[in-house]
């Protein structure tokens, strides 16, 4: 094994462990939140203050672990490829990871980092779209997870 090559599996392992933190976190908010999915904007209307925070962390821990996976996994996980992903822009990365079948579809990692900086960012939402854009984003929790787990197995293999 190469030097680089074994500096990358390193990083890569750093890079596991805090999305292993983030996904801890997500799971404790979302228990935290004592609801079932899909809310009503009238459920979401009645959450105290618990709840409000168990949806900020939710939503930052959930930006935190995509941020990681999208910056720095996916990367590295074509560098262990053998893939020059120097100078690649975001999308050829995704079209790549698409091919080697590591993620199920590129256009569904956009639209879930759309859909989360949509609610992550202090743009003015009706309440309406928050929990539409809430609903999403915990059926796309999964997806994220599974891709993650994907990778993370690809490289433990």
């Amino acid at each position: 094994m190469t030097a680089k090559r074994q500096e990358t599996i390193e990083r890569l392992q750093r890079e596991y462990e805090v999305c292993d933190k983030h996904i801890l976190r997500i799971d404790e908010a979302l228990r935290g939140l004592k609801v079932d999915f899909p809310i009503t904007l009238e459920t979401y209307q009645s959450f105290d203050s618990d709840q409000i925070r168990c949806i900020d962390q939710f939503i930052f821990r959930f930006s935190k672990l995509q941020d990681a996976i999208g910056a720095k996994i996916f990367r590295y996980t074509l560098e262990i490829l053998e893939e020059d992903v120097t100078s690649l822009p975001m999308r050829d990365i995704l079209n790549r990871l698409e091919r080697f079948n590591i993620i199920p579809s590129a256009d569904e990692w956009i639209y879930i980092r759309e859909l989360r900086n949509e609610i992550a960012h202090d743009y003015p939402l009706y309440e309406n779209e928050i929990v539409a854009i809430l609903n999403e984003l915990v059926v796309k929790v999964g997806v994220v997870i599974d891709i993650y787990n994907k990778l993370k197995a690809y490289i433990c293999q």
